[in-house]
């Protein structure tokens, strides 16, 4: 009755508790895909049935250690991920789950099975809750960012080493205290890793976000060169106005309709800017998008813009610039590298809610919607946290973000609720 009151009453409630807290761990390292979390429910359910068989009947054993490093290497599957990250959150989850069981086994081996069983979730949830209190700021800037190759290659090596002498110490002859103290070390040593990794994307965040205010300062000084042009081009139709009045007034004595459109579209376009791409009144957004469009003009072919907002928003300028300049950026970039060389922007504001939408010519990348694109730029760890910058943007005001791609575009659509002053 108590064997089977252990391993088949008890160790499946333990485990629905050591799989629920295996869920949050790689919530920690990866992002779910939207749209998949009954998927994603149903395959942690059939993670939780398979390697409670696997207990029951093997134990501690390599076949058990098989099938939960093979289930997770599935579950890692259905998450919205670089491979690169996804590989170290499967060694790195693997690893504190078999430490947690083994430093339990070591620590209790001459308890009951229960207390032992108590023992390892106790100490997983001990981790789970260190390593979201280390990431309780990232969100998903932290589970986007790509490491660079030598940190990735160091970040997955340390937990596989790690996973690889827990193995040893499991076919060893190590005595009960030393495995125990061993298990223990090397899971203080993992978590300092998953800190080193989380103050990497700190400290990508605050350069990248350094970057975002030295670009608005060259977004506000290009536009005071605009502004200061404009007023150029007023004050020297003013000096002259007398004169187009009398031009004006003989055209019209005269009755000469059409050379006095034509004089008076003359003094239209002398009024018009041509670096004024943006004249929406609003000072942040015309800065940005006349520096960016600039820009575009400069390398594409095809710039189209359409853009009605009012003078007044409630919305920072920090974090209109982190929206619109990583969008722009990567639309640019990536039109560029195309024949068509073609880009489309439309921002509108109707009641209360703000709209986003850019459309740009790229190469084939799939098609289909998407969560996240992977850079194509060589230092992805400074590169990978752009898109994340915005959607954590469009989340503080409660707004979506949508990627799609087909037929060589690329199509961003994002909404955002703000208020008109």
């Amino acid at each position: 009755m108590g064997y089977i009151s252990y391993y088949f009453v008890i160790e499946p409630i333990v485990n629905v508790l050591r799989v629920l807290l295996i869920r949050k761990l790689m919530g920690l390292f990866l992002a779910e895909k939207d749209g998949k979390r009954a998927l994603l429910n149903g395959a942690y359910g059939a993670y939780f049935l398979i390697t409670t068989v696997l207990y029951i009947a093997f134990g501690v054993s390599a076949a058990y250690e098989a099938g939960c490093f093979a289930g997770l290497f599935g579950l890692m599957l259905l998450y919205d991920n670089v491979w690169d990250r996804r590989i170290w959150a499967v060694f790195s989850v693997f690893f504190i789950d078999m430490a947690c069981m083994l430093a339990a086994l070591y620590m209790l081996s001459d308890m009951e099975i229960a207390p032992r069983f108590s023992f390892q979730v106790f100490l997983l949830l001990t981790c789970v809750a260190l390593m979201r209190c280390i990431s309780s700021h990232g969100g998903y800037a932290d589970r986007e960012m790509e490491l660079g190759r030598g940190q990735t290659l160091i970040s997955a090596a340390i937990p596989t080493v790690s996973a690889a002498v827990l193995c040893a110490l499991m076919h060893g002859n190590t005595g009960n205290t030393v495995s125990a103290l061993i298990c223990v070390s090397m899971l203080v040593i993992n978590i300092g890793v998953f800190y080193l990794c989380h103050m990497m994307a700190e400290n990508y965040r605050q350069l990248h976000e350094s970057g975002i205010y030295r670009q608005q300062t060259y977004a506000y000084q290009n536009q005071l060169d605009i502004i200061m042009e404009s007023q150029g081009r007023i004050r020297a139709l003013r000096h002259d106005m007398k004169n187009h009045i009398l031009a004006l007034e003989l055209l019209l004595q005269r009755q000469e309709w059409g050379e006095a459109k034509r004089y008076l579209s003359s003094m239209q376009g002398f009024m018009e800017n041509p670096a004024e791409y943006a004249a929406t009144g609003n000072d942040a957004v015309d800065s940005l998008l006349n520096y960016k469009l600039r820009r575009a003009k400069e390398m594409l072919n095809t710039v189209e813009t359409k853009i009605n907002i009012p003078e007044k928003l409630i919305l920072h300028s920090f974090d209109l610039n982190v929206v619109l300049g990583n969008l722009l950026d990567n639309a640019i970039d990536a039109a560029a590298q195309t024949d068509e060389k073609r880009l489309r922007v439309e921002i509108k504001l109707d009641r209360g809610i703000l709209f986003i939408n850019m459309r740009n010519s790229c190469r084939e990348t799939g098609s289909g919607h998407f969560r996240r694109l992977e850079t194509t730029k060589a230092d992805a760890a400074n590169h990978g946290i752009g898109l994340g910058n915005v959607r954590r943007i469009v989340e503080k005001y409660h707004g979506d973000m949508d990627m799609a791609c087909e037929a060589g575009g690329m199509e961003i659509d994002i909404i955002m609720y703000v208020d008109e002053l």
